[in-house]
């Protein structure tokens, strides 16, 4: 399966080419980007429920979702991956690399922190990351602080401080946990801001390629240093492997990888900023069929924190389809 996406039609069409003829979007198709990052954010959005239900090591989870990524694209990416480092000089080689080791310890980071907090702190502070972006956008991309991110900021905030109220009990264990997700979050924007002076000057497939390579590679060489097994799952597992690979990795950041070329880095992850709620709220749905979300709650201020965040995201989608739609006017 995958995503043929044909801008002339503005139709996702199934057979996983990723063939974006992404060249920019023309004026009826200018809601593609802002369409990807909303698939794109559904489809993150189970990472965490499948990174629970397939109990594999923490550095050997990553590495399978993103080699296994990289070797279903390379078919598509070999007749292209040539041309595109030709186009790249050699400041952009080594952003590229950098690039994908920060986001394999992206993937590393939010993985292992799942055995150092509880399941809705590292959802939820998932939160953090538009607020990096913000800043981070503002001053190496030179990406303007409007009043569309500002209004966005404001009502995120707002939903993280009503869930981080509910968890009123921390203790060292937890806190290193929390502290792996806000590194998590600050690696990706960091990738994202590579990304997005790259991503113009290479096809969108071979761009994911290297990416996820490198990023694969990375975690592979952690999974071996610390000793995590890479085989000898039993079946149930490789099934929800399959499924965290395939879905939160090969489709949505593949989509969010193509949003980046049109929308600021700061509207890519406050589109992520709503994976927290719905996570939370695919675990809810699963307590009683799965016996790891059994105690997954959702209280009325968390709640309310979640529709904050929701906001919060439809804002930025808002302001997202409209940046794209003034960059796109001559």
């Amino acid at each position: 399966m995958g995503l043929l996406i044909r801008v002339n039609s503005c139709q996702f069409v199934s057979d996983l080419s990723l063939e974006v003829v992404l060249s920019s979007p023309p004026a009826d198709s200018r809601a593609l980007p802002v369409l990807a990052m909303l698939i794109g954010l559904i489809a993150v959005s189970t990472a965490g429920p499948f990174i629970l239900l397939a109990p594999i090591g923490p550095f050997a989870l990553p590495a399978w979702r993103m080699l296994s990524v990289t070797l279903i694209l390379m078919p598509l990416a070999a007749p292209r991956l040539a041309e595109d480092f030709k186009r790249l000089n050699t400041a952009d080689r080594l952003k590229l690399l950098l690039s994908g080791v920060l986001y394999g310890f992206h993937f590393v980071f939010f993985t292992w922190a799942f055995d150092h907090t509880s399941k809705e702190s590292a959802v939820v502070l998932l939160g953090a990351q538009p607020l990096m972006a913000a800043t981070i956008g503002a001053i190496w991309l030179k990406e303007p602080i409007t009043r569309w991110v500002a209004i966005s900021s404001i009502i995120a905030i707002a939903g993280i401080v009503l869930f981080g109220w509910n968890d009123s009990i921390t203790d060292m264990r937890q806190l290193i946990g929390d502290g792996m997700v806000l590194a998590c979050c600050l690696l990706i924007v960091i990738s994202y801001s590579f990304g997005r002076g790259l991503r113009p000057k290479m096809s969108l497939v071979g761009y994911l390629t290297a990416l996820y390579g490198i990023g694969g590679l990375t975690s592979l060489a952690v999974a071996l240093a610390k000793g995590d097994a890479l085989w000898g799952y039993p079946g149930q597992t490789w099934i929800f492997l399959g499924c965290a690979i395939l879905i939160p990795t090969l489709i949505g950041h593949s989509m969010f990888h193509y949003a980046v070329k049109y929308v600021p880095v700061f509207y890519i992850n406050l589109a992520i900023l709503g994976e927290p709620v719905i996570a939370l709220l695919m675990m809810l749905a699963l307590k009683d069929q799965f016996e790891v979300f059994a105690k997954s709650t959702l209280t009325p201020l968390q709640a309310a924190g979640g529709l904050l965040l929701l906001t919060g995201v439809a804002f930025g989608m808002i302001a997202a389809q409209r940046s794209s739609t003034q960059k796109e006017k001559p």
